[in-house]
């Protein structure tokens, strides 16, 4: 799916990796060998393919300014990715050490801060007030998010509105700002813009609630490994669902075995009490709320990658 739509996108996509790898250029010898060790180990990217395709559904190619929003979008997920790792306290991602466990946390937050840096000065770059606007809320709803984890990990009462809360801060947020920036920059209307909003605001919801479902399924191949969240005290759709479903007095269990330390069980409760389907049905529900935001939408290429990449996220083995 990702290989199609960067064949699709072509010189677009050409464009976007030879400034994001410029933009990150320094004089500082080892800034340029772990910004390399973090290229080579990118993920997806989905947030600049969000963002170029968004732009193809106005225009036949994209202009510099999309190209921009494309790798502020990536940088500011990156520094983000960093920054969690440190408060995580996370030693691996994408099978990889991190940079917080290969040198330092205080070297991880600095690099981290760097990308950041570099993703605001690529929005600046765009010299459109209104595209700032969108990652400068983003940035607000990244912390805001991210701090109201920390607090429901503390308390450990984390209900279905809390959830939703913090996905929507932590990873909706960049896919509307990604999504936003793309259109705005191929001259769409303020209507067009509500839609692809909307489309990016369900399809983040559904890309989490795919990625914390993988949490609790260790029989899929992933090259993840799986319980990370509730050994940090992230209580995710899968267990929330799970709660709900047993009722009052086991949830108290958990909660203390959750507090104690005990995981292992963990995982045949949220199994057992169907945890998993739960999730699994919210997912596919926000998936479709996201394709219904392009109905309207003439057909056209990018049309349909994105709402293809939108379904993928419902096959859990995608």
């Amino acid at each position: 799916m990702l290989a199609s739509v960067k064949a699709y996108l072509g010189e677009d996509w050409k464009a976007y990796e030879a400034l994001f790898k410029s933009s990150l250029a320094s004089r500082v010898g080892i800034l340029n060998k772990v910004n390399g060790y973090i290229v080579e180990r990118s993920g997806k990217q989905l947030r600049p393919m969000l963002c170029l395709l968004t732009a193809r559904l106005f225009s036949d190619t994209v202009d510099i300014p999309t190209v921009r929003c494309a790798v502020a979008s990536e940088m500011i997920h990156t520094a983000t990715l960093m920054h969690d790792d440190v408060a995580d306290k996370s030693d691996m991602r994408r099978g990889f050490p991190t940079v917080s466990a290969m040198l330092s946390p205080t070297v991880a937050v600095l690099i981290g801060d760097y990308w950041l840096s570099r993703g605001v000065s690529s929005v600046l770059d765009t010299d459109d007030s209104e595209i700032f606007r969108y990652f400068t809320v983003c940035l607000a709803d990244l912390a805001e998010g991210e701090m109201y984890q920390i607090e429901k990990a503390a308390s450990l009462d984390t209900t279905r509105e809390d959830y939703i809360y913090v996905i929507a801060h932590k990873t909706a947020s960049l896919f509307q700002a990604a999504t936003k920036s793309g259109a705005r920059s191929a001259g769409a209307d303020a209507a067009r813009i509500e839609a692809v909003s909307e489309f990016a605001y369900h399809l983040g919801l559904a890309f989490q609630m795919r990625d914390d479902i993988l949490d609790y399924s260790p029989a899929l191949s992933i090259g993840k490994p799986t319980g990370q969240d509730i050994r940090e005290r992230k209580i995710t759709l899968p267990l929330i669902g799970a709660f709900e479903n047993a009722g009052q007095e086991k949830r108290a269990a958990v909660i203390a075995d959750i507090e104690a330390g005990r995981f292992d069980g963990i995982l045949p409760f949220v199994v057992e009490n169907g945890g998993i389907e739960y999730a699994q049905q919210a997912l596919e529900s926000e998936t479709v709320l996201a394709v219904e935001a392009l109905a309207s939408f003439p057909d056209n290429p990018a049309r349909e990658l994105l709402i293809s990449l939108a379904r993928s996220l419902c096959l859990r083995e995608a």
